[in-house]
């Protein structure tokens, strides 16, 4: 029972995380324009506010579904983030990308600079997974769905706690994955590209996210 459970439940949830979102081109974006600090504190804001949804759908406090309100507000709330972070990243297209050097060593005006950066990319880490009500929807649903009524808390809490890991660690590896050298110097010529397609998909998703929610 538990193991079935538990392969059912985590191999939804990387399926989740395997498939492109606004996170993933928040970290894509970030790891190549500002750095490995900066992707991985974004993954770290990304982490903390899946553990938001994660707690609310273990405690049973199903507020996305059971208040149409709240839903409502934070579909508009969401799409209004997603322009605005699409028009971010096709603005930001439109300077020179200065990607990290792996092999210089940072002074100190440089480490307090990473400093500043990694916090800004945790706060936009953050914003950008709680502010997509799918993360919510999505939690709620699978424990529904897939997690027995008879499971206890215990085992809640360890699939909580996996899930919460699971896409620190994700993330994190994604991040490492892309800041390497080799990466950095083949994507980074694409920067400007990747920045403005990234940017026009994001705020396709916002209208799309509107006219869902205005029809």
């Amino acid at each position: 029972m538990f193991s079935s459970e538990f392969l059912l439940l985590a191999g939804a949830h990387l399926l989740a995380l395997a498939s492109p979102g606004p996170d993933f081109l928040l970290l894509l974006r970030g790891a190549l324009r500002h750095g490995r600090s900066y992707g991985l504190a974004a993954s770290l804001g990304i982490a903390i506010a899946n553990g938001i949804y994660i707690a609310l759908a273990l405690a049973g406090f199903s507020l996305l579904q059971q208040s149409p309100l709240l839903l409502m507000g934070m579909q508009w709330l969401a799409s209004l983030y997603l322009a605005w972070l699409g028009w971010m990243f096709m603005r930001a297209s439109l300077a020179p990308a200065v990607l990290p050097d792996a092999q210089a060593r940072p002074g100190p005006q440089a480490e307090a600079g990473a400093g500043s950066g990694a916090a800004a990319g945790m706060v936009a880490g953050f914003f950008s997974a709680l502010l997509n009500p799918k993360n919510g929807v999505f939690y709620f649903g699978l424990f529904t769905l897939m997690v027995d009524a008879h499971t206890g808390p215990e085992r809640k809490l360890f699939y909580g706690t996996w899930m919460f890991f699971a896409v620190l660690a994700w993330d994190a590896a994604l991040v490492c994955s892309i800041s390497q050298r080799r990466v950095v110097a083949t994507l980074g010529r694409a920067l400007p590209l990747i920045e403005r397609t990234a940017g026009l998909l994001l705020m396709i998703a916002a209208a799309a996210l509107a006219m869902a929610r205005a029809a």
